[in-house]
């Protein structure tokens, strides 16, 4: 282990700075991220397969946290089995997070800050997903892949060695795009995902994906390719507000097996002011959008 590292690592409290101090004593780190050889770089000396069905992962450490031993659930594909990996190793590297910990499947997408249990595992997630997908590497494979498209998810899922669930997720947080992510199962929406400038999405968890959106239409697919986009009507996805919709927005999806399927809202810029609004109305139009 590097005292230096170790030394820079005592003085971090966030998953961020935790990640960046990483970076700064492995600058030529590429995609995929060597999770486990970083581990061992600040003091995992053991990592043993899981036998619990109850829990995901686990963190044993010394009293100190000097030294620690990682397990992880054997039966799960090599991508989970880093992603728990990862998660254990923020518990370890966070120093707010004490001693040994288990961990099950919930704690491992846990986003909440309510309470501290559920902080500390969103915490561990955080690391995880800034440690397998860089902020210093990430945005900039993003934008060399040009403009936004699910294509491009699945591009960086394979470079990264993460799964297209965790990479959208992490490409929600890092792109310039007005955009939004949809995952569902079914037909039955699991989660939205959209950026902080992407306008207010009128469906939730549990509901149906809109009867005229393409991605209902596609749903049956036998294709597992991102479709075409199509331009849709902004109100079969988006929630009348004060300032007015844009016509139309784009669509497009992926269908995945089992059922399960994403799809990616982008604004169509090509309609923007097709209602020939004055330049005054339209600047108030999108800053109302964004702050929404």
């Amino acid at each position: 282990m590097s005292d230096e590292l170790l030394m820079d690592l005592a003085d971090c409290g966030s998953p961020e700075k935790i990640i960046a101090a990483i970076l700064k004593h492995h600058p030529l780190l590429e995609p995929p991220i060597p999770i486990r050889d970083l581990a061992e770089a600040v003091g995992i000396i053991k990592f043993e397969e899981l036998s619990s069905d109850g829990f995901e992962g686990a963190l044993v450490t010394d009293a100190d946290k000097q030294r620690g031993a990682i397990l992880y659930r054997g039966d799960r594909p090599p991508g989970r089995q880093r992603f728990t990996v990862a998660h254990e190793l923020g518990h370890f590297l966070i120093p707010s997070h004490k001693g040994s910990r288990q961990c099950t499947p919930q704690d491992m997408r846990e986003t909440g800050l309510n309470d501290p249990v559920r902080r500390m595992e969103a915490e561990a997630n955080r690391f995880t997903d800034g440690k397998r997908m860089p902020r210093q590497l990430f945005p900039k494979d993003l934008q060399r892949l040009g403009d936004v498209d699910v294509s491009h998810a699945q591009t960086l899922a394979r470079l990264y060695d993460t799964s297209l669930e965790a990479t959208i997720n992490r490409y929600r947080d890092v792109t310039d795009d007005s955009c939004a992510f949809v995952f569902s199962k079914d037909g039955v929406i699991r989660y939205v995902r959209a950026t902080e400038n992407f306008p207010h999405i009128s469906v939730w968890a549990k509901d149906q994906l809109p009867a005229s959106a393409l991605s209902a239409r596609l749903r049956l697919s036998t294709s597992r390719d991102p479709s075409k986009w199509e331009q849709i009507d902004a109100s079969v996805w988006l929630s009348p507000s004060r300032s007015r919709l844009p016509p139309h927005i784009l669509e497009q999806t992926l269908v995945q097996d089992e059922g399960y399927q994403v799809t990616l809202l982008v604004i169509d810029p090509d309609t923007i002011g097709e209602d020939n609004e004055d330049e005054e109305g339209l600047v108030d139009r999108l800053g109302r959008s964004i702050s929404d």
